[in-house]
């Protein structure tokens, strides 16, 4: 279970989360349904879909936006920041643990833990370019078992099937059709979702398989595996409650109506209004904090999750 400097997920209010655009919404989903005490909590959400995406950007411009994401998120008071964009944990996880005043988490830790766990020897990860360059997903995992066979390949063309609200549709199946004949080739035994975006590909990558002979991999959702690694125990099916999301604070730097009319398609619910944020804004934000005195991340604990169903 996940502890951060005596916080635990009961007690921890107000949840920030981010990433390049609506992916991360895969994230708060699997954190709504799946845990407890998830009625108690307020999310703020901030989706940088005017520079998604971020796949084909170098580190330090990767770095230097999350940052500027996390300025703006301090500013509504949370308790915990989940990297909801495994990019960005590629580019720099641990410059923004040094940044951040509290407790930053990531999913690619708790996913490798699972794999371990469970004995896979052979995984396949569909990632973005910039995290297959950085082998996120095969470092971590390797670090805990070398025997570990780990195939990551970047797919450039899913995010943007994802944010343009395209995830149920032909062009999903399509565009997934080569990275999974990829991994096929490979004999994986489990496919992972390494980026955030491809959850929402969840019902395209079934019909892909189903295609190619009904392959069986074990499809492995990283947001779940961090779900998991939170309540210490096993999760369950998806069970969303109907306006599970008025407490949350939606909020994008590209068109709001956009984002909220993918947003909504994407978690099957009305999001409501949608907060429209500018790089300047961000900018201010990331100066504000800057002037401020520096303080330390909450130290976090991670202790390897139950298997998942």
């Amino acid at each position: 279970m996940i502890q951060c400097s005596g916080l635990t997920w009961r007690n921890i209010k107000r949840i920030g989360l981010f990433d390049s655009g609506v992916g991360g919404l895969s994230v708060l989903r699997s954190l709504v349904s799946r845990l407890e005490y998830s009625g108690e909590k307020e999310f703020v959400y901030i989706g940088d879909t005017l520079r998604c995406p971020y796949g084909n950007r170098p580190d330090r411009q990767i770095t230097s936006y999350v940052k500027q994401l996390t300025s703006w998120l301090l500013q509504h008071n949370i308790d915990a920041i989940i990297m909801a964009c495994n990019t960005s944990t590629a580019a720099g996880k641990e410059q923004l643990v040094s940044y951040a005043p509290v407790p930053v988490l990531d999913l690619i830790d708790p996913t490798a833990a699972l794999i371990a766990q469970r004995g896979i020897k052979k995984v396949g990860v569909l990632a973005t370019a910039a995290t297959a360059r950085k082998k996120a997903f095969s470092n971590i995992i390797k670090s805990i078992d070398t025997s570990i066979q780990v195939t990551e390949i970047g797919c450039p063309l899913l995010v943007p099937v994802v944010e343009a609200g395209l995830g149920d549709a032909h062009e999903a199946q399509e565009a997934l059709k080569p990275y999974v004949k990829e991994l096929i080739d490979q004999e994986v035994e489990a496919i992972v979702y390494g980026c955030t975006h491809y959850p929402f590909l969840d019902a395209a990558l079934k019909n892909v398989l189903a295609g190619m002979g009904n392959y069986p991999a074990l499809i492995i959702d990283p947001a779940d595996c961090l779900a998991t690694s939170i309540s210490g125990k096993s999760t369950g099916a998806l069970s969303v409650q109907p306006d599970a999301y008025l407490s949350t604070k939606f909020a994008t730097t590209g068109d709001a109506e956009t984002f909220g009319r993918v947003a909504s398609r994407c978690l099957k619910q009305n999001v409501g209004q949608v907060q429209s944020v500018s790089l300047n804004e961000l900018t201010a934000a990331f100066v504000l904090r800057r002037l401020q005195k520096p303080a330390m991340s909450a130290p976090l604990q991670l202790i390897a999750p139950e298997a998942v169903s």
